[in-house]
């Protein structure tokens, strides 16, 4: 019967002693964030209006992201709006850090793009 325990065995004996080589045990391991990013990126994508876009600058950081809306009725309609979204390390007790780097007049938003959550 295989066991993680004689994985890990015979893992170590192929690469050596672990505290050798820490940098392969981090780059094995799923953070918290990513792993829930993956799952609620996947739900924004399919549930996002036609309105907005997200753009990942690169794909294989999902806590960095930036929403282009683009609103079709209302006081803001033809205006094009540009969020960025950062996500900390914390993420399931720290809520994302949303910046708006459009100028724009609103009351939940300052003048440097900071955005009252």
């Amino acid at each position: 019967m295989l066991t993680l325990a004689s994985k890990l065995k015979r893992d170590d004996g192929v690469r050596g002693p672990r505290a050798s080589n820490p940098a392969s045990d981090s780059t094995r391991r799923v953070s918290v964030r990513d792993k829930l990013l993956v799952k609620e990126v996947a739900d924004l994508e399919a549930n996002l209006p036609s309105t907005c876009k997200v753009n990942f600058p690169d794909p294989n950081k999902l806590h960095y992201f930036q929403l282009t809306v683009t609103p079709d009725e209302g006081y803001y309609q033809g205006g094009k709006f540009l969020f960025e979204t950062e996500v900390p390390d914390a993420y399931n007790m720290v809520p994302p850090k949303v910046k708006c780097l459009t100028r724009i007049w609103h009351p939940n938003i300052t003048e440097t793009g900071e955005i009252c959550l």
